[in-house]
């Protein structure tokens, strides 16, 4: 049996502890980008088909045939539908229906990530972590007009496979989308024949040249940093287990995973298999209680992580890192 369940649970001291030492890298999924306005996978993949359909490539009753199919095989015929007729998808409008700067659930959500960490990790296309839009503090002197206003700091973006290089996790103010990005919208991972092959391990031939940075990124991380999943909810644990799963790696005694995930109190049994499960891919569940907000629950829960685990300043984390190799010498 786990503990009460609490809407703001407590912050584990070794999630702490990595934040200080500015090894903890947030893992973003969709559900912290629904907060922001984003739709989810199943309204992502019908939206998609609905942008064809108003451009005549296909019907309301064909998608009526397919309603109830997973939202990746929707999303492949969506792509060769994008393919036959030659109309690409407006996948920029899709994903960010809204302004940015005038959207305060998503500034105040990304801007709790942004205190977090410095360097991100996301699954999603979306460009919320592209740019962190920086609300200005109050003044003595009111100025409206400049407390109406957000300023903003653009992020290094990294979303080529190419790119995937274990340096960037040690990158102030990068964010790696891993499966592409609206800056590339051909080189999205959307598909599952994209996900295979995004996911393809051939280390057991030996060959240097069919190494997948991929999984030589993924496993840099989960061996060298302390990840912290917020966003990823039980319908896409399909997601994770490509990303965890495939990497096969071992953590190292220092680096430990957390996941935030959401529960009512009725799915406390429920939220103990998911312990389980998440123990044996090697992460920690921190569970929150969803009763009285739902999802939106999550803006408390993460403004009290990152007043607790703030990310170190250069300065104080260069201490600490001089300090650790005069010990270790």
């Amino acid at each position: 049996m786990v503990e009460q369940l609490h809407a703001i649970p407590p912050v584990p001291d070794s999630l702490r502890e990595a934040a200080q030492r500015g090894i903890l890298i947030p893992f973003i999924g969709a559900g912290v980008s629904r907060l922001a306005g984003c739709p989810d996978w199943a309204g992502f993949a019908d939206k998609a088909l609905h942008w064809l359909i108003d451009r005549g490539k296909f019907t309301h009753a064909q998608l009526d045939q397919i309603r109830h199919l997973n939202p990746r095989v929707k999303l492949s015929l969506a792509r060769s539908l994008e393919r036959e007729s030659g109309i690409s998808i407006g996948f920029r409008t899709l994903l960010h229906p809204t302004d940015r700067q005038e959207n305060a659930e998503g500034i105040r959500v990304y801007n709790s990530l942004f205190r977090l960490g410095k360097t991100f990790v996301t699954t999603n296309y979306d460009e919320w972590l592209d740019e962190r839009i920086v609300q200005p503090l109050p003044s003595a002197v009111p100025d409206v007009k400049a407390q109406n206003t957000p300023t903003s700091i653009q992020m290094r973006v990294i979303h080529r496979v190419e790119d995937l290089l274990p340096s960037a996790l040690s990158t102030p103010n990068t964010v790696i989308h891993l499966h592409g990005s609206l800056r590339d919208p051909g080189g999205m991972v959307l598909t599952t024949q994209d996900y295979v092959k995004h996911y393809a391990n051939d280390r057991m031939s030996g060959d240097p040249a069919k190494e997948n940075r991929v999984l030589t990124f993924l496993g840099y991380l989960f061996r060298e940093k302390a990840v912290l999943f917020v966003g990823y909810g039980l319908d896409e644990l399909e997601i994770l287990e490509y990303v965890i799963v495939k990497a096969r790696v071992q953590s190292s005694r220092e680096a430990r995973h957390y996941i935030i995930q959401g529960f009512f109190s009725h799915e406390i049994e429920l939220l103990n298999s998911m312990r389980t499960y998440f123990r044996d891919c090697g992460i920690t569940l921190i569970p929150f209680l969803r009763d009285q907000k739902d999802w939106k629950q999550l803006h408390e829960v993460l403004e009290h992580f990152a007043s607790q685990a703030p990310i170190s300043e250069p300065l104080v984390l260069q201490r600490a890192q001089e300090m650790e190799g005069l010990l270790n010498g």
